[in-house]
């Protein structure tokens, strides 16, 4: 028997769940937002709402499905927003930045160089979950980063 905590070959160990208000548009959005590619969509009994719905985004897997109010599943727009962020790694973060916004995301963080050595922002999808964007642009020792944190903070 395998080991309870084993995850299927195709999945990480932790798989985001994202949920929505209004899921196929989700699913459009983080496909011309981000590029992802849906693999997998199972309808709700009712014929309209997505129950399951799998996408892949690089490497990973996250899922996504409409609220279930009656079941108390509720996404950022019932619950007045998420304290979650997913942080996304691009070889590009301006053009997937430029991408998302045109697709509908707003800004919370404009891109910057960020002192621990990304290109990063932060985004709010049209469903109320948030994003960080990034592109490394220069990898730090231990040390290194320690002191450019303390930079940040006298300059704050």
């Amino acid at each position: 028997m395998p080991h309870a905590t084993s995850a299927p070959d195709e999945f990480q160990s932790i798989t985001p769940q994202l949920v929505v208000r209004g899921a196929a548009q989700a699913i459009d959005f983080y496909r011309r937002a981000f590029g992802a590619s849906e693999l997998l969509r199972n309808a709700a009994p009712d014929g309209e709402r997505i129950m399951h719905a799998e996408l892949l985004l690089g490497g990973s897997r996250f899922l996504v499905h409409d609220e279930f109010p009656d079941e108390g599943v509720l996404g950022p727009a019932a619950l007045g927003g998420t304290p979650v962020t997913l942080h996304l790694y691009v070889r590009d973060a301006e053009a997937t930045f430029r991408r998302a916004v045109d697709a509908g995301a707003e800004v919370v963080m404009p891109l910057q160089d960020a002192f621990w050595g990304d290109r990063y922002g932060i985004l709010r999808d049209p469903f109320g979950h948030r994003w960080s964007v990034a592109s490394r642009l220069e990898d730090l020792s231990p040390a290194d980063l320690k002191a450019r944190a303390a930079e940040w903070r006298a300059g704050r």
